[in-house]
């Protein structure tokens, strides 16, 4: 009877396994093919912490949720960074898909995700990450990507989708910041030092002209994507592209290929550029005229946890925020207006507004 007892317990255990793996890649809802008019978006999730705010995505009803970084935190649980293993880097995928908010709204809204460091599973890493192949593919089973498709078979994990009939058309386009990134620059100033400038990072700007944040490849796609029609393009960057005060991994620390993204929207004619960024633990909405019109970077971080002292940090280019709450982004576009408008709301628990920014799509010409 003992041995039967095992025997049952293993076989529960390995359908449990079983049961969570099928749940992991098939149940995920399919990707809108009608217009979309609400989209929201987050980052930096820990995977061990209860996650309210995802209540307030389930009363707005996005057409399309975004993961724009740090799903997970599988290279950090709270103390010290580490190298994940598949073994660890699964577990920490599996209590992301355990959490019940999470379940809950996976089952109503499609999701498009890309990575940040720690989904990642390298502290602050870049291309030089041995596991990256490894980290690639849990993070593409995790989020149901077809097994034939184009994304698993290609360095990175850069991705695009267009959505809706011509003249409503959203172009989605998913960058990569981890897989090709050339190293960082350390700052050798201390703390305080930097604090007393307002530095809450600890980089400084890399200006070798070798110094890459997308990789040859994915700038050739990238100026594909831009070229294709779109009435509206979210560009989606794990880290902020327009602020770059801070000094911390964002787009700032590699000026040369901050000003290359810019001089691509011009010689490209993109228009209807917007940005949306993660990573800092807050929200802010940021914004620039050098692409050639008024480019905007919405940042909405710290869906389970904020950073005031990053808040407190400059921006000159703020023109919204600092909101410092759990937070979700949403962008809202009434198509109906003869000059659409696009709704920027940072959205904290319960579904509050932080702040909330109009922009027309004739603006972003």
């Amino acid at each position: 009877m003992k041995s039967l007892r095992i025997v049952l317990q293993i076989l529960i255990m390995l359908t449990l396994l079983i049961s969570t793996s099928a749940h992991t890649l098939n149940d995920w809802q399919p990707l809108p093919e009608h217009e979309i008019t609400r989209i929201a978006f987050g980052s930096c999730a820990k995977q061990w912490e209860p996650q309210p705010i995802w209540k307030a995505v389930a009363a707005e009803k996005p057409d399309l949720f975004l993961f724009v970084g740090d799903a997970i935190y599988g290279d950090w649980h709270g103390d010290k960074p580490f190298t994940p293993t598949a073994e660890s880097l699964q577990a920490d995928w599996d209590r992301l898909a355990a959490l019940p908010d999470f379940v809950a709204v996976r089952k109503q809204f499609p999701f498009m995700a890309t990575w940040d460091n720690h989904d990642y599973g390298s502290h602050n890493g870049g291309s030089e990450f041995a596991l990256k192949g490894m980290t690639k593919q849990q993070f593409l089973d995790f989020f149901g990507e077809p097994e034939d498709s184009i994304r698993r078979k290609t360095p990175g994990i850069y991705d695009t989708r267009i959505f809706g009939p011509e003249g409503r058309r959203v172009q989605i386009i998913l960058l990569d910041t981890r897989s090709f990134r050339g190293p960082f620059i350390l700052d050798p100033r201390s703390t305080p030092e930097r604090k007393a400038i307002g530095k809450v990072g600890k980089y400084l700007p890399n200006d070798d002209k070798a110094a890459s944040l997308l990789g040859d490849a994915q700038w050739q796609w990238l100026e594909e994507q831009l070229k294709q029609p779109a009435e509206l393009r979210l560009i989606v960057s794990s880290t902020q592209i327009i602020a770059n005060e801070k000094g911390m991994d964002e787009w700032g620390v590699f000026p040369r290929e901050r000003q290359r993204l810019f001089d691509l929207i011009k010689t490209t004619g993109a228009s209807g550029i917007l940005l949306l960024s993660g990573n800092v633990h807050f929200s802010e909405l940021s914004k620039t005229d050098v692409g050639g019109y008024p480019l905007y970077d919405f940042t909405a971080s710290g869906m389970t946890h904020v950073n005031p002292d990053y808040a407190g940090a400059p921006n000159g280019y703020r023109v919204a925020g600092p909101f410092v709450e759990h937070n979700i982004g949403l962008v809202e576009i009434d198509w109906e207006m003869p000059d659409p408008v696009i709704r920027l709301r940072a959205l904290g628990l319960n579904a509050h507004d932080g702040f909330m920014y109009e922009i027309s799509l004739g603006e972003l010409k």
